[in-house]
């Protein structure tokens, strides 16, 4: 299926947030990057204002989050903070196949956004196949000035039909359950890519036997614990 490349919709970003809120938020999400060891600078931090915005408008029409609109704090905290610890867990470009992502079940953007945000060296593709919040990534897209593509399908239309190809890190915030996360993710990344999970602590963690588990990233949220599992698929013998 082509990438979706227009929407004849429009959103203007309103400015509703106090400073008070607005510097709070900051600190947090400031205070969160620096423990996940990224830094935010302030094109960064004003950027993630706008797409609370965004998220602000676009919600009064679809859903798109659990979290009220209206508590920007717990946006930063449970969806902001939570992708970032995904984007901070992300191989470097030289390390990859290609310097491909893609994020299965975007939704309203966690945790893709943040991945095109933090890494532009990387060519985003952030699949969502409901096309009201595929057209929300656009609106999104265009309001931040980021460079991702959108694309509303199943991602198993994605699968590569060549061997050797395919993306360079696949990733996805609890779209699936985390065995069919793996099971789908491995068959997205071309071999020797990466395919990263974000689970609780509770979730036992699934093994493929063309993937090696390379790493388990831990990080506290909202009071909880959080992880991030990085596997790397294998050149088959």
């Amino acid at each position: 299926m082509a990438p979706i490349d227009a929407v004849s919709s429009s959103v203007d970003v309103p400015a509703d947030a106090s400073s008070d809120v607005r510097a709070a938020t900051h600190a947090r999400l400031r205070d969160g990057a620096t423990a996940l060891g990224l830094s935010l600078d302030t094109q960064t931090l004003a950027r993630l204002d706008t797409y609370v915005a965004v998220l602000q408008t676009w919600g009064r029409k679809i859903n798109l989050t659990a979290i009220p609109l209206d508590e920007p704090l717990r946006i930063a905290e449970q969806h902001f903070l939570d992708s970032l610890a995904c984007a901070a867990q992300l191989p470097p470009a030289s390390a990859l196949p290609f310097p491909t992502l893609v994020d299965v079940g975007s939704g309203a953007g966690f945790p893709g956004v943040l991945c095109a945000l933090l890494r532009p060296d990387l060519r985003v593709l952030l699949v969502e196949r409901v096309g009201k919040k595929a057209a929300f990534l656009l609106t999104l897209r265009r309001e931040l000035g980021l460079n991702y593509t959108v694309e509303s399908c199943e991602a198993e239309s994605l699968i590569p039909s060549e061997a050797g190809h395919g993306f360079g890190v696949a990733v996805s915030r609890a779209a699936l359950p985390p065995p069919l996360w793996l099971a789908l993710g491995r068959r997205l990344v071309a071999p020797t890519g990466f395919v990263l999970a974000m689970m609780n602590e509770r979730e036992e963690v699934p093994q493929a036997s063309d993937c090696v588990c390379l790493a388990e990233s831990m990080y506290a949220l909202a009071g909880g614990q959080r992880r991030i599992i990085t596997w790397q698929r294998q050149v088959a013998r």
